[in-house]
């Protein structure tokens, strides 16, 4: 189970009222969604802490995204501890236990994406966990500034097409936070960062060949199966979920990028790489909760959240997967039904 305790009076998360069009002052707190993406900001003048519990399902865990804007946050997960100041940022996992507090003076963004979705981008997310790499200080400028930019923009109303902006969102945190500077580290885990990354960089790249196969992707890098299906492991995700994902993902990227219905739901299909239209129907039915030709309908029939109100995620090793939950829409939750590599 995942417990959250926070110091913050509960009075002081307003959220957001009817009537109040221009939105919360500089120092109120607030909270909003934008698609599947929660953001809320703590303002100062009262102590904050947090405290979260493992837990064991990641359809619906998430990653927080913490950004200081003045003061400083304390983090503490995976026996690492640190301070988050202005111009940082840190990244947390509710698949692990962590802590977060602040004092008084500190006021900061936190970010919940659902953790399917950021792993679907990003295979070594957890080597990012409670920042033990240094960020680039460009690519952490533009997020921040991004980042702020939407809350600031969008706290009292919604933007015009809330789903397609959550995954602009969620591409760019994993771009930014795949910048890190590893430093030095030549260790077998940094290796296998690298290996895993141009395997998601040939799967991206082959998503529409209908052959596409653990076999074939092994190949590519000339390593065997079991070593392929042991990166993979590293993520709880099996090859075959995870190329599924990938195309489920660019299909919906593609239909809510054509709003007139220029291609039909057949052609997007194959273009992804599914053999079978009604497969693929079932497969995206299933996984964003709405059908392929009511994407282009959003924000109306955009893909809802789950309905558990709050967003835990399970440990690193045995973790199902699920859409938008976390994801907003459950990119990884290919099946509930335990999957089986095939070459």
């Amino acid at each position: 189970m995942a417990r959250l305790t926070s110091v913050a009076s509960r009075e002081d998360h307003t959220g957001l009222h009817a009537g109040n069009e221009k939105g919360p002052g500089p120092t109120q707190d607030w909270r909003t969604r934008i698609g599947r993406l929660d953001l809320e900001l703590i303002g100062p003048d009262h102590a904050f802490a947090r405290n979260w519990e493992r837990v064991a399902c990641i359809h619906d865990a998430a990653y927080v995204l913490v950004f200081p804007l003045t003061g400083c946050v304390a983090f503490s997960q995976d026996s690492r501890i640190g301070i988050a100041r202005p111009g940082e940022y840190v990244l947390l996992s509710e698949l692990a236990f962590y802590e977060l507090s602040s004092d008084k003076t500190a006021r900061f963004l936190m970010l919940r994406i659902p953790a399917a979705e950021l792993r679907g981008r990003l295979v070594s997310v957890e080597d990012h966990i409670s920042r033990r790499f240094k960020p680039n200080e460009q690519m952490t400028h533009l997020l921040a500034g991004m980042i702020r930019s939407v809350a600031e923009l969008f706290v009292a109303s919604p933007p015009p097409n809330p789903q397609a902006l959550a995954t602009e969102m969620i591409s760019f945190v994993a771009l930014t936070i795949g910048s890190e500077d590893r430093g030095a580290a030549t260790d077998v885990r940094n290796a296998r960062y690298h290996l895993r990354r141009r395997i998601v960089d040939f799967i991206e790249s082959h998503l529409g060949d209908q052959s596409l196969s653990p076999k074939k992707i092994a190949a590519s890098s000339r390593i065997s199966l079991s070593y392929l299906y042991s990166l993979f492991n590293d993520n709880e995700t099996t090859v075959s979920q995870f190329v599924q994902t990938k195309r489920l993902q660019r299909a919906y990227e593609i239909l809510v990028a054509d709003p007139k219905g220029r291609r039909t739901v057949s052609e997007v299909a194959y273009e992804v790489g599914f053999k079978n239209v009604s497969h693929f129907s079932r497969c995206f039915s299933r996984h964003f909760k709405v059908a392929p030709r009511d994407v282009r309908q959003a924000p109306v029939a955009a893909p809802q959240p789950a309905a558990s109100a709050r967003s835990p995620q399970p440990k690193s090793p045995a973790a199902r997967v699920a859409p938008r939950n976390g994801y907003g829409s459950r990119y990884w939750e290919i099946d509930k039904q335990p999957v089986h590599e095939t070459a």
